[in-house]
């Protein structure tokens, strides 16, 4: 035998890793227990009580429609307040391409766009189908084509390509002296900055 005491540090370590344990352990058998009584138990008749009487003060209470009605204008009225609205979408395409295209095709790209965002197709059905009703003249599947590095581009982080589809059309012309493909190009890169509004 030794003359040394044991280590108290290893002791005190031990004592202390098993009442953790123990504590665990009393943890574990209170969650499982199945005698253990909850405080609420909604099935309880004794608990139903208090619900019976809140709602027999909610229909005491005199809320008429037109009440109602009255709340809840004041509710949206101090809602809008803090909460500015943000400018349409059509407002925004607007804003930022009526030198380029006539307002009536903004409004309805921004229509299509709205219309039909987070639909669950993929980007590139999107922004074809936004521009369908205003580029006439086209099939889909040439519009797909235009369309394609413009949707790629957002998926791997690349969004300088519809910046570039825009500088490369002749931002001066007036729509009319754009060619078709211009305008095909044009408009797919207006609905492409529609999704990213929307987006955001």
């Amino acid at each position: 035998m030794s003359n040394f005491p044991s280590h108290p540090v290893s002791s005190h370590a031990s004592s202390a890793q098993a009442a953790q344990a123990r504590a665990e352990l009393d943890l574990l058998h209170s969650v499982l227990d199945a005698e253990a009584q909850h405080d609420w138990n909604p099935q309880d008749p004794d608990n139903a009580s208090p619900l019976t009487a809140l709602e027999a003060t909610w229909e005491a209470a005199d809320f008429s429609q037109e009440a109602l009605a009255s709340n809840a204008q004041k509710l949206w009225a101090a809602a809008a307040q803090l909460w500015p609205a943000a400018p349409s979408l059509a407002l925004r395409l607007q804003a930022e391409f009526a030198s380029r295209m006539p307002v009536e095709l903004l409004s309805q790209i921004a229509e299509r766009v709205q219309a039909i965002a987070d639909n669950g197709r993929p980007l590139l059905d999107q922004l074809v189908a936004a521009v369908d009703e205003t580029l006439t003249g086209w099939d889909a599947g040439d519009l797909r084509v235009i369309a394609r590095p413009m949707a790629l581009a957002m998926r791997d982080g690349h969004g300088d390509v519809v910046e570039a589809t825009l500088r490369s059309i002749r931002a001066d012309a007036d729509w009319e002296a754009l060619s078709d493909l211009e305008k095909a190009r044009l408009s797919l890169a207006i609905a492409r900055y529609g999704f990213a509004q929307l987006d955001d």
